[in-house]
């Protein structure tokens, strides 16, 4: 029968020593100490680095130990208090908020995904943009870009891959208006409304040529585009430069003439067919010679781009012209702009048909006549003349006009101006001895041509943002109601690009002088409609309601 195996057990002696007994223990013991390993060696040096735990931190793990846990139903009948929670781990985070859900369970999201997360505080959005820059000087699109948005969502998203697109656009435009013309057009309508929008705020200064213009909007047979009558809105903000100006658009608003053939040259052609009915039909002879004679008597089609016409457009921005603004030009092509209802002329200068003689005068023995339509000290004069006489020429010609911009313009005086040389005076038809007073108005009439305007935009721009500049001001109902807007709205982000907190002393005058007199121009103009019996016009000053701003 087999001898069971019986396991022999070795105590082992415990090798590590205590920090304090290995100097006693060294002294004591004349024989050498084994030689350690790296990892032995790294063990002990952390043992020999952990603080000693005093009295107060035995006892305390001692009573937490001991302890017993009573459930929370007895401790609420005994009255027993609660007890604290363990405090976390050093180096962890509590994800959880104070009073809030318990989060999705998994490790923190990075700082990168919550700063850049559209669902991030206002406090984290606020830090990003102080990071990247000031809000005022990112790319905006102009006032009518964004109502148009608004109503029919024209510009994509900011993080969707439409906007992205026609950013790369809009930054590498002169070359891709070479090598990509022929795919141009199959953009869709929207995305090539959207496209000038872009140039505006991200392509490079004097991008833009009437050439690349009738590339983006081409419509050839056979590439299956959708025409260019579809197209509505059109954005030319800053876009016009010397090879773009405003002759080029009236070009694309004004259909060119069919070129009929002479009534000549069709007798003519009648009558040498009628001689040829007599003659012998001459036969080639060889199939290649027939062929060669067919393929020379074809027309060649020449590749040339022809001029877009925007039958169905209704809003075009012509604003921040720059120095490519020119009245005369715009008055020119005013009779094709009968169909427009939305139109922006903002920060265009004042309306002359001379700017460039505004300082040139001619003497003679007599006396000195200013060369130009408008002198040098007109402002200081009064004197709004040939800007009311523009203005009601242009009006004539745009009578559908339902919105129109004036943000930046600093003539909107000239909208209501009234002059006392015009009064004219006649006699009364019932009664020969009364007089009968008339002030006519040589600028536009809000009652008649330009009876369908309901929005006006007098915003100048800017608002100043210096409450030390405001408060220095006299008193008065607009530094006022500034100061009170600016205390409410101070920390809007739609707000924050419109603030202007580097410019003072003089320039907030002019600002409230300025914001006084587009006030009072308001006032004319709906007392001009109230006694028409017009419609109201709603008048945008670009900060506070129509109900807190009141005339003072």
């Amino acid at each position: 029968m087999p001898k069971k195996h019986a396991p022999a057990y070795t105590q082992a002696k415990p090798t590590y020593v205590h920090p304090s007994l290995q100097s006693s223990r060294a002294s004591s013991s004349s024989t050498p100490s084994e030689s350690q390993t790296v990892n032995q060696r790294i063990q002990q040096l952390r043992r020999e680095q952990t603080p000693r735990a005093t009295p107060e931190q035995r006892d305390e793990l001692t009573s937490v130990v001991s302890s017993r846990t009573v459930p929370p139903d007895l401790r609420r009948i005994l009255h027993i208090p609660e007890v604290n929670a363990p405090n976390p781990k050093p180096g962890l985070r509590s994800r959880r908020a104070i009073g809030g859900a318990r989060p999705p369970p998994g490790p923190a999201a990075p700082n990168s995904w919550l700063l850049s997360s559209r669902h991030a505080p206002d406090y984290v959005r606020k830090m990003r943009r102080q990071q990247s820059g000031d809000e005022r000087d990112a790319p905006r699109f102009c006032m009518l870009a964004r109502v148009t948005n608004d109503e029919y969502r024209r510009l994509p998203p900011n993080r969707s891959l439409a906007h992205h697109c026609l950013r790369t656009f809009a930054l590498h435009w002169e070359q891709l208006s070479e090598f990509e013309q022929h795919y141009l057009p199959m953009i869709p309508v929207s995305l090539r409304e959207a496209l000038p929008s872009y140039l505006t705020a991200y392509g490079a200064r004097a991008c833009l040529d009437f050439r690349s213009f009738r590339i983006m909007f081409q419509n050839e047979e056979g590439i299956g585009t959708s025409g260019w009558d579809e197209v509505r809105f059109l954005d030319l903000t800053g876009l016009l430069n010397e090879a773009f100006t405003i002759g080029d658009v009236g070009k694309c608003l004004k259909r060119q003439p069919l070129q009929l053939p002479n009534i000549g040259d069709l007798q003519l052609d009648e009558s040498t067919k009628a001689k040829g009915k007599g003659k012998a039909i001459e036969v080639a002879e060889s199939w290649e010679e027939e062929a060669e004679e067919s393929i020379s008597a074809q027309p060649v089609l020449m590749a040339a781009l022809t001029t877009p016409y925007f039958a169905n457009l209704s809003r075009l921005s012509l604003a921040r012209p720059g120095p490519w603004a020119s009245w005369p030009e715009l008055l020119k092509i005013s009779p094709n702009l009968n169909k427009i209802t939305h139109f922006s002329l903002a920060y265009w200068p004042r309306p002359s048909t001379t700017p460039n003689a505004a300082t040139t005068s001619m003497v003679s023995n007599i006396t000195t006549v200013s060369l130009g339509g408008s002198h040098f000290y007109s402002d200081l004069d009064d004197d709004w003349h040939e800007a009311t006489n523009i203005l009601r020429r242009f009006s004539v010609n745009t009578y559908s006009l339902q919105w129109l911009d004036l943000e930046g313009c600093d003539w909107l005086k000239a909208l209501s101006w009234r002059s006392d040389a015009l009064l004219s005076v006649s006699r009364s038809d019932h009664d020969p001895e009364e007089w009968k007073y008339h002030t006519a108005s040589p600028g536009p009439d809000w009652n008649d041509a330009w009876r369908r305007i309901t929005y006006l935009n007098f915003f100048q721009g800017w608002i100043p943002a210096d409450t030390e500049s405001l408060q220095n001001i006299p008193a008065g109902m607009v530094p006022v109601q500034l100061m009170r807007w600016l205390r409410e709205n101070n920390d809007r982000d739609d707000v924050s690009w419109k603030l202007n907190a580097h410019e003072t002393g003089h320039a907030v005058t002019e600002w409230i002088s300025r914001e006084k007199m587009a006030r009072s121009v308001r006032q004319e103009i709906q007392a001009a409609r109230r006694a028409g019996k017009g419609s109201w016009c709603n008048i945008d000053h670009g900060w506070g309601t129509s109900a807190e701003i009141k005339v003072s």
